[in-house]
């Protein structure tokens, strides 16, 4: 037996060593493919890494200041020694017709080569890809230019943050942020930056969110982003049609959108601001001839009897000669026979820029030969030079104001001199009051337009607005429209182009109690107004001391372009003449404008509300950004010495779809001082090769 054992030894353990090569060969084997597998794997990372390295070095700096258009960098590659190189980095943009927002996007190859076991190259290639989005101004719960105050008249220096003021989300401003000495304001939950310095008085800022006081300057007013928005508007309501005509006394236009489940509403009237003149005969274009004689007077022109003398620079004359039609063509003997002995008329160049005219009163009339004959006698004339032939010039009759219109007075909707050359500014008397009359609107009856996304761009003139959002809407507005006054054509005049807040202006699906917003809701507002954003003084907004209503809330982004987010203080019920009224004699020093004691309801006889006209509550939910800072409440102390005063206790909450979700529809775009966008980025990674070649 033991001889047979050792027998059978070396068959075992040849069997044994040869399981243990297979092994050893096996585990060898699947150590080289793991340490391949391992290199490719490192190699892939390399050429990702390159990928992403070409995204950063060359597409960020590039993509902040592109514009429409397309790039291609580094095609010929760039190499990273010991690493690879990058190629082909595309940059371009396009707008997500979602929100209108442009995206701002890159791509990029990233080569790593290397030698397998074999020594054959292997080459690797792999992409990435970002898209960053521009930094709107909704990304502010409170933006300001200048902490300066503005929107209305008697302005004071500065305005601070008190102890009622409760700001959370990022609050910035351009200039420098100035806090109360008397109270310190909770910015608790608030990043807070100035880019000219915290004045602290006495308040400590351990407790605010984030503190930076030295931030970059974001470029105001955004005038492009805002023309953008203008010129992908998806409906236009004009204002100024009926503006600079060549026959007829300007005629202003007032739109009103309101928003209802499935859409809004939108109406158009025309209105005038007074002072507004006396009925008579419409003003009439003729262009201008240089002959003396009205035999010679050519078709469709005026002239005067008598040459200029260039040395006085006036027209030595005492007739008017001209023509039965006007400058178009169109018979005017209607309106010349209109004109009467005693009527005050008025000769001035049609450009508005141009400084000569010509002022007097009639004191004959005739016609001869179809050319009507005025006799006048000079009144007063303005010339830098004279006419020039073919000049186009206007006619026009200069009569006193019609009494029928009520506080038809200078000082009740002008705070500025009454000179002839100076015009309302956007800080100042601003007016929304002008109803259409017989309370049908005559250019657009209410109308209802179904959509729940849509730019809306009203030209030329103001809006009010109020309503029930449902959907994306965006509202925007020019800076202002330049008018001749109705009194006196030959004055130029401005109406700013606000936006009014008439009523509560809420999402469909916010809490109508307190204006809470859903979070996650597709609702958003966005009101862009080339002026100012204005708390109108309606009995819903809480006129008279809350007497027929209290409170406004408002959801959406406010953003003021050239000045402020104000409550409109100067029309108001206090108890007091000079804080109620105009100042007749010297309207730069009005207050308000007089109509407040007897608006809301109307009434024939002034009411007044003592020393206090508080509104109640101005509720926001979401972000505003303006130029100069909004009063929202006028008191003691100051140009308005009363208590509690006039106006809204604040509270403030931003919405945080904005940041998290996205702005209105072409909501404007901030920049830095060095003219690029500011680019957020959204998404960052690999892109997947097939993906992309199924993409193409």
């Amino acid at each position: 037996m033991m001889r047979s054992s050792r027998g059978m030894a070396t068959p075992t353990a040849v069997i044994f060593t040869m399981v243990s090569m297979l092994i050893t060969a096996g585990y060898l084997k699947y150590a080289m493919s793991a340490s391949v597998t391992q290199k490719y794997r490192f190699e892939e990372a390399k050429a990702l890494l390159m990928a992403e390295t070409g995204l950063n070095t060359e597409a960020l700096p590039v993509l902040p200041k592109l514009v429409d258009q397309s790039v291609v960098l580094a095609a010929d590659g760039v190499l990273l020694e010991g690493m690879g190189f990058y190629r082909n980095i595309i940059c371009s943009t396009f707008v997500n017709q979602e929100d209108g927002r442009t995206i701002f996007y890159a791509r990029g190859s990233g080569v790593s080569e290397f030698r397998n076991t074999l020594g054959k190259p292997v080459r690797i290639e792999r992409m990435a890809e970002m898209n960053l989005v521009a930094e709107d101004f909704s990304k502010f719960m409170y933006f300001t230019n200048s902490e300066e105050p503005g929107g209305g008249p008697q302005l004071g220096s500065y305005v601070s943050f008190g102890g009622s003021d409760i700001l959370e989300g990022v609050v910035h401003t351009n200039g420098q942020m100035t806090m109360s000495q008397f109270g310190c304001p909770d910015f608790t939950q608030a990043s807070v930056s100035a880019s000219q310095g915290i004045n602290l008085n006495n308040c400590n800022d351990q407790n605010w969110a984030s503190v930076d006081d030295s931030a970059e300057v974001r470029v105001y007013p955004p005038y492009d982003a805002t023309q953008r928005a203008k010129e992908n508007a998806n409906y236009v309501f004009t204002a100024d049609d009926m503006l600079w005509r060549s026959t007829g006394k300007d005629t202003l236009i007032m739109t009103e959108i309101e928003f209802i489940n499935g859409g809004f509403i939108a109406s158009q009237w025309t209105y005038l601001i007074p002072p507004v003149g006396e009925s008579g005969p419409p003003p009439t274009n003729f262009q201008w001839d240089i002959d003396f004689n009205f035999e010679e007077l050519s078709n469709e022109s005026i002239a005067f009897d008598g040459p200029f003398d260039s040395t006085l620079q006036i027209y030595l004359m005492d007739t008017l000669f001209i023509d039965s039609e006007d400058i178009e063509g169109n018979d005017a003997i209607n309106t010349l026979e209109m004109y009467d002995i005693g009527d005050t008329v008025l000769v001035r160049s049609a450009d508005p820029d141009s400084n000569k005219g010509w002022i007097g009163v009639m004191n004959s009339t005739d016609q001869i030969n179809g050319v009507f004959v005025f006799g006048v006698q000079n009144l007063g004339q303005f010339f830098e030079n004279p006419f020039r032939s073919g000049e186009e010039v206007t006619l026009a009759f200069q009569g006193g104001l019609d009494n029928t219109v009520p506080f038809n007075n200078f000082a009740n909707y002008h705070n500025h001199p009454n000179d002839g050359s100076s015009v309302c500014q956007s800080s100042g008397f601003h007016h929304f009051d002008f109803e259409p009359i017989n309370n049908t609107p005559d250019i657009l009856p209410p109308t209802t337009f179904f959509t729940d996304f849509a730019v809306i761009y009203i030209k030329g003139g103001q809006v009010r607005v109020r309503g029930t959002v449902d959907g994306k809407y965006s509202i925007v507005t020019d800076n202002y429209t330049e008018y001749r006054r109705h009194d006196d054509i030959s004055i130029v005049d401005r109406v700013w182009g606000n936006i009014w807040l008439m009523d509560d202006i809420l999402y469909d699906d916010s809490n109508t109690l307190t204006g809470e917003i859903v979070y996650g809701t597709r609702n958003r507002l966005g009101l862009i107004s080339g002026a100012n954003i204005i708390i109108a003084n309606t009995a819903e907004n809480g006129a008279k001391n809350q007497s027929n209503g209290s409170d406004i809330i408002i959801n959406g982004a406010l953003l003021a372009m050239n000045d402020s987010f104000v409550a409109h203080y100067w029309q108001n019920s206090i108890n007091n003449n000079s804080l109620n009224g105009p100042e007749f004699s010297s309207p730069v020093n009005s207050k308000a404008d007089g109509r407040g004691p007897f608006r809301n309801p109307t009434s024939a006889f002034p009411q007044v509300t003592g020393n206090s006209d508080i509104r109640g509550q101005m509720i926001l939910w979401g972000s505003v950004t303006q130029n100069k800072r909004g009063y929202m409440k006028r008191n003691a102390p100051g140009p308005y010495p009363v208590s509690p005063g006039i106006g809204y206790d604040k509270d403030y909450h931003y919405d945080y779809n904005f940041s998290d979700f996205g702005p209105p529809p072409m909501y404007p775009t901030s920049s830095s001082s060095s003219g690029g966008a500011i680019l957020i980025i959204k998404s960052y990674g690999e892109l997947d090769h097939i993906a992309y070649k199924e993409s193409k």
